[in-house]
């Protein structure tokens, strides 16, 4: 039995039908409700509406009413069919039980989850959400489509067929763009293939294009993504045009096309993959048999030294048995000069470095001007306290003349103690040992293994003052292929000892100050002052060979003294449910150190950045401060300043100012003094009317009065499309770009940002 009763829907204005299947509740004023009680009586006595229920559809209708005979209902007036995500709306509708059809007619609207169907005569499969449309228009939520069409036929679930319309990402009333084709299917899980098309601004058709291939899903599949292309005077007239190959669920690749009217044909090809036993990994590799001419390459300034041009790069994660964890970085270029003549599309340094960021956290390791391009194969073991782990670095050396010296390290062998505390003492230790193999063709060759113990004793005073001194032993030893032919060759077997002695003293004082400042509440004001000291004796050693930093001289004694200070923000915001949620944002941090050394520190010590600050005596006072106070503005500035001279030695400066209102200035300044750099780059996004925009970028040499590079455009954006135009010149080099932006469809165009830093100007 049906469990609702007549009686109760009689009362309540609502009657509940079959329609094969389909059970359609509706309020509203109803007519001939006498005839429709009992027909629905006569249903639910037959069993037939429990046996055919398959889902669930509710109708709200002004009116119905039944014609038995035919097994059709009619609903007149404010009509709405709904079931989960379908939605459907219209004035008038026939509804045929036996075939599972509705007939609508009147401002009818078809929703299916984001995507959506209009017109004003349609015919539809229920069931089978399929049928044809009038004189309709259907939007592709996934790229913000819309599709117009004299007739539109839905024929499966994914499938559409138009015939006689346009697409665009504007307003369909009055569209600043529009693709007008003559029949388009079109797969919503993939693209629309249009036959015939026309592109048209306005009223004026530009260009036809006898077949166009539109994307309208974000889901990954096959087919061509969007080209670039531009002009310079070192490579002339150039375009990109990339076909994405979606493999299988795990993996897929993208090959490129690129075309130099000075140089030839570049091929290229990533290939991504992301499989539970092979790991996660991006390969990318370029190459191009260069045709150009020597005198122009001369004039470039870049000697030809080759015409088979390469650059393999790679970044590899994956798991090895006995949960080790492996990491591949490769790197192998043809020539020195490669990275710095291609410095735009899928051969950019720029390029690989973002793709590797995006999906690794670590870029490319050398910039374009380090001709020894680094490869690497790192492998560790974790456990709970300790660390095994295996480095394997290979430098591929552009410089011939030094190629047979160049070092290799092959491999490094690590095992790590993190720290740990010692049972029933009031102490922790920490233990790091590691063996390297140094291997070149010329040179001296060694097997080094270095071990280095440390026992930490930390005491506290109350909350006021925290102690931690700590000693540690540190043996390296060395068995050195010496470099033949050399007189007193000292002896094979080579060695050194010391001892590291710190003492490190920090407190911290808080208070809490109930300022309130835009969106803050409240804010907390914390001071930790530090001290260290440090002595490390000159080593007991014999003959050492240098390789790298770890053989470097680590005798000092000295100590380190400074404060750092925080304004950490509250603010306490409600989110859509009420519910009150409280974040802390650091605003502002400031930090000063200075030292003093007891005796010179060696030259080759690491860590001292400044010749001045090796000098027996006061060292360089440092500055950092970090500023924050959300949006609009961010800093960061780092100073040191010598107190016997009373000179700056160094400044970095990085600031972002940002309006909110579309303007933008970011400046990065670098200046030192003993190394003669003094730099600065800016650049600007201003918003000189509504939509229009000017954009500049400026690379200055402000000790050689140079301006390096520099590069000026404007964008213009209009809702549903942008343009912009570009120009940019560094050093002999010069180009323009110009892209366009069409809602739905993605950018056409040159280059993405000026110059080759990574910069926040961008054309589209």
């Amino acid at each position: 039995m049906f469990p609702v009763s007549l009686t109760r829907l009689r009362h309540l204005m609502v009657i509940s039908l079959c329609l094969s299947g389909l059970l359609l509740p509706f309020p509203g004023t109803v007519i001939e409700l006498a005839r429709a009680e009992a027909e629905l009586k006569d249903l639910v006595q037959n069993g037939t509406l429990a046996d055919q229920l398959r889902g669930t559809w509710t109708i709200d209708a002004d009116q119905l009413s039944y014609d038995q005979e035919r097994k059709v209902y009619e609903a007149v007036g404010n009509v709405r069919i709904v079931s989960g995500k379908r939605h459907i709306e219209s004035d008038w509708a026939e509804l045929d039980t036996a075939r599972r059809i509705a007939e609508l007619k009147g401002n009818v609207i078809l929703k299916y989850g984001s995507d959506w169907l209009r017109g004003e005569h349609v015919i539809w499969n229920l069931d089978e959400e399929t049928g044809w449309v009038d004189g309709g228009l259907t939007y592709f939520a996934a790229n913000q489509l819309y599709a117009t069409g004299e007739n539109i036929q839905k024929t499966s679930a994914t499938q559409y067929e138009l015939k006689g319309g346009f697409v665009t990402g504007c307003d369909p009333e009055g569209p600043d763009w529009r693709i007008r084709y003559e029949t388009m299917k079109v797969n919503v899980e993939g693209v629309a293939w249009a036959r015939n098309t026309s592109f048209w601004i306005g009223d004026v058709p530009v260009f036809y294009l006898p077949v166009v291939a539109v994307p309208v899903s974000r889901k990954r599949q096959s087919g061509f993504l969007l080209p670039w292309g531009g002009y310079s005077d070192l490579n002339g007239i150039q375009g990109e045009i990339p076909f994405y190959w979606a493999i299988r669920q795990d993996m897929d690749a993208t090959f490129f096309g690129r075309y130099m009217s000075k140089r030839g044909w570049m091929s290229g090809v990533e290939y991504r993959i992301a499989n539970e036993k092979w790991g996660e990994g991006i390969w990318l590799f370029n190459y191009m048999n260069d045709h150009a001419d020597k005198d122009h390459l001369a004039s470039q300034e870049y000697p030809f030294i080759r015409s088979d041009r390469f650059w393999l790069r790679s970044r590899h994660s994956f798991e090895l048995p006995w949960e080790i964890d492996a990491k591949m970085d490769l790197d192998f270029v043809s020539d020195r000069n490669f990275l710095r003549e291609f410095e735009r599309g899928s051969a950019s340094i720029d390029y690989s470095d973002k793709t590797f960021r995006e999906h690794f956290g670590r870029g490319v390791i050398n910039d374009e001007n380090t001709l020894a391009r680094e490869s690497s194969l790192y492998l560790e073991r974790r456990q709970e306290s300790s660390l095994v782990s295996m480095d394997t670095r290979y430098w591929d050396q552009q410089d011939k003349e030094i190629d047979e010296f160049t070092l290799q390290r092959l491999p490094t062998l690590a095992f790590n103690v993190v720290p740990t505390w010692i049972d029933r003492l009031p102490a922790y230790y920490t233990f790091s040992t590691s063996y390297t193999n140094y291997w070149r063709r010329e040179g001296d060759r060694a097997n080094r293994l270095d071990v280095f113990p440390r026992l930490s004793l930390p005491m506290q005073w109350k909350n006021y003052l925290d102690l931690e001194p700590s000693i540690g032993l540190r043996a390296t030893s060395y068995w050195v292929d010496w470099e033949e032919d050399l007189p007193n060759q000292p002896n094979e077997s080579q060695g050194r000892f010391f001892t590291d002695l710190r003492m490190e003293m920090s407190s911290r004082v808080n208070k809490v100050h109930p300022w309130r400042i835009g969106s803050f509440s409240a804010f907390q004001h914390s001071i930790r002052p530090e001290v260290v000291y440090q002595y490390v004796p000159e080593p007991v050693e014999g003959t050492i060979p240098f390789f790298d930093r770890l053989d470097e001289d680590p005798s000092r004694h000295d100590i380190r003294y400074g404060f750092t200070t925080f304004l950490t923000g509250k603010s306490v915001k409600t989110d859509a449910q009420g519910i009150e949620r409280v974040s802390y944002d650091e605003v502002v941090r400031l930090q000063l150190s200075h030292g003093y050394n007891f005796e010179r520190v060696p030259a080759n010590v690491p860590d001292v950045r400044l010749e001045s600050s090796r000098e027996k005596g006061l060292t360089d006072i440092g500055l950092r401060l970090d500023v924050k106070p959300k949006p609009y503005l961010t800093l960061s500035y780092d100073a040191e300043l010598d107190p016997d001279r009373g000179n700056v030695q160094l400044h970095d400066l990085y600031m972002v100012l940002s309006s909110g209102m579309g303007h933008r200035l970011r400046l990065d300044y670098q200046y030192r003094r003993e190394s003669l750099v003094d730099e600065i780059i800016a650049t600007t996004n201003i918003k000189l009317f509504k939509n229009f925009y000017l954009l500049t970028y400026h690379d200055y040499s402000i000790d050689q009065d140079d301006l390096y590079a520099h590069g000026y455009g404007f964008r213009y954006d209009h809702g549903c499309w942008a343009i912009g135009v570009s120009y940019e010149r560094e050093e002999k080099d010069q180009r323009i770009a110009f892209t366009v932006n069409l809602l739905g469809l993605g950018a056409f165009g040159g280059s993405r940002s000026y110059g080759k830093k990574e910069v926040d100007v961008d054309l589209q």
